[in-house]
C-alpha cells in the first residue's frame, strides 16, 4: 500500500526535528531513543518514529543496534579520525570543482554566507541556545556555499552527510569552551582563497581547518574518559 501524503509529511517532520536536535547537541552521546515515548511526545505513530530514526541511522547520525534499538552515536577516537579524514577529502573535491565551475553568482553566495557567519556570535549551546543555533546554521551555510557549484548532486549529498556527522562530534565536544583558535580568522582565509579562485590554497586551508577541529574534539574526548 502506498504511503499517504499525511504519513509522509509526519515522517519527514519528525526526521527533521530529530536531526535538528542531533546537530545542535541536544542529546548526550549514547542517549537511547524510546520509540513509545518519542511517538507520544511528538504525536506520531511508533511506525513513523521508527522510520525517521531508521533514515537517520542510514546517514550515520543515529546508531541502530540489534536488540538494543536506536541511540545517539558515542564516537570513538578512531571514528572521530575517520570522519575527519573522509570529510577533508570529500570537501576538498567539492570546493575545488566549485572553484573551477562556479560563476559570479556562486562567488556572491560565498561572500554573503561568510558575511552572515562573521556577523553571528559563536556561543555555547547551554549559554545562549539561540545564538548557538544561529551560528551553527551560518557555519553550515558557509561551508555549503563554498561547495555549492561542484555540479554533482551525489557529491553534495555525501558532503552533507559527513558534515552532519562532524557537527554532532563538534557539538558533543563543546568546543566553545576555552577556545584557543581564531575560528573566524580561519573562515575568513578560506573565503578569501575561494573567491580568489586559488584552489590549492583553499584546499590547504580547509584541510587545516578540519584538522584543527579534529584535534580539539580528540582532546575533549580524552578529557571526558574515566581515569584508569
Amino acid at each position: 500500500m502506498a504511503r499517504t501524503d499525511g504519513a509522509e509529511t509526519r515522517h519527514h517532520t519528525l526526521y527533521l526535528e530529530i536531526r535538528r536536535n542531533l546537530l545542535r547537541g541536544s542529546f548526550p552521546a549514547g542517549h537511547r531513543f524510546k520509540l513509545s515515548k518519542l511517538s507520544t511526545e511528538l504525536g506520531v505513530s511508533v511506525t513513523v518514529a521508527r522510520e525517521a530514526l531508521t533514515r537517520l541511522s542510514e546517514q550515520g547520525l543515529v546508531v541502530l543496534e540489534p536488540n538494543k534499538g536506536f541511540s545517539v552515536p558515542d564516537f570513538t577516537e578512531a571514528e572521530i579520525d575517520d570522519v575527519a579524514f573522509v570529510r577533508k577529502e570529500i570537501e576538498s573535491v567539492a570546493v575545488r570543482r566549485s572553484i573551477e565551475r562556479g560563476g559570479i553568482e556562486w562567488e556572491a553566495g560565498v561572500v554573503a554566507a561568510h558575511h552572515r557567519l562573521s556577523a553571528s556570535p559563536n556561543a555555547a549551546l547551554d549559554e545562549d541556545p539561540e545564538a548557538n543555533e544561529a551560528w551553527t546554521n551560518a557555519h553550515r551555510a558557509f561551508h555549503e556555499a563554498c561547495a555549492a557549484a561542484c555540479d554533482s548532486p551525489r557529491l553534495l549529498a555525501f558532503r552533507t552527510q559527513l558534515y552532519d556527522q562532524s557537527e554532532i562530534i563538534r557539538q558533543m565536544a563543546k568546543l566553545h569552551r576555552g577556545r584557543q583558535r581564531d575560528v573566524a580568522g580561519e573562515h575568513a582565509m578560506i573565503a578569501e582563497a575561494v573567491v580568489a579562485r586559488d584552489a590549492d590554497k583553499a584546499v590547504q586551508l580547509l584541510h587545516t581547518h578540519i584538522e584543527r577541529t579534529r584535534l580539539s574534539c580528540l582532546a575533549s574526548w580524552a578529557a571526558a574518559q574515566p581515569p584508569d
